[in-house]
């Protein structure tokens, strides 16, 4: 992946560490399925496969799955999610449900990233050539080994940003940025309210999209 050495390094570190956020929401938050965790541990799970995904995409050296994988593993991901969001919009619901905008616009979001990342695992080149030309190299030299299509990247790029700074004033004007969960309710107050909070998780988001952004541009 194009870019200077420490900016990778970077973004690899800040995505291992939103890698540990999640994983800690999986084992507080969502494993209370009885109070609606179940859902909230799918999505949070995704999260954290698509930052881990990150770290390996940044870092490939380090990475012992082939890109097939990851591949297989978003497209799985984001097709999960998706289906969530087509059989909960066909099933009729007697009355709205607070938040459950908010809620399934963030899981769309996921979805749009999970494509976004075989996207990207696809236009990037082989992996023996990117250990031979690991320092330098320019992802925008695909010609013949990649598939790299501009139009595409630029609108994930702006879909990204857009997204980015939607939610960042939101958190700025301390709006809730994401749909609390009842586990996450249930939570609240005892040491790992830190880990159950809306904005901390609107910040991974933020993070995320920042990070995608950028992986993003290194291929045009």
């Amino acid at each position: 992946m194009a870019g200077a050495g420490w900016v990778q390094w970077v973004f690899a570190a800040m995505f291992a560490a939103l890698t540990l956020v999640f994983v800690a929401r999986l084992i507080t938050v969502g494993r209370d399925t009885s109070a609606g965790g179940g859902a909230g541990w799918s999505v949070d799970l995704a999260r954290g496969v698509m930052s881990l995904g990150m770290v390996a995409m940044l870092i490939p050296w380090i990475d012992p799955l082939p890109p097939p994988s990851w591949q297989v593993l978003f497209g799985l991901s984001a097709g999960y999610i998706a289906l969530r969001l087509i059989r909960r919009n066909v099933r009729c619901a007697p009355a709205p449900v607070p938040g459950a905008g908010r809620d399934e616009h963030h899981e769309l979001h996921l979805v749009i990233g999970g494509v976004a990342m075989v996207y990207m695992l696809t236009a990037m080149p082989a992996r023996p050539a990117m250990a031979e030309h690991a320092e330098g190299m320019n992802m925008a030299a695909m010609d013949s080994t990649g598939l790299a299509l501009p139009v595409l990247t630029w609108a994930l790029i702006t879909y990204f940003l857009v997204f980015v700074v939607r939610l960042g004033a939101r958190l700025a004007a301390g709006a809730p940025a994401l749909a609390s969960t009842p586990a996450d309710v249930a939570l609240r107050g005892g040491p790992r309210s830190v880990v159950a909070s809306p904005h901390l998780l609107g910040s991974c988001e933020v993070v995320m999209g920042i990070g995608m952004s950028y992986m993003l541009m290194t291929m045009l």
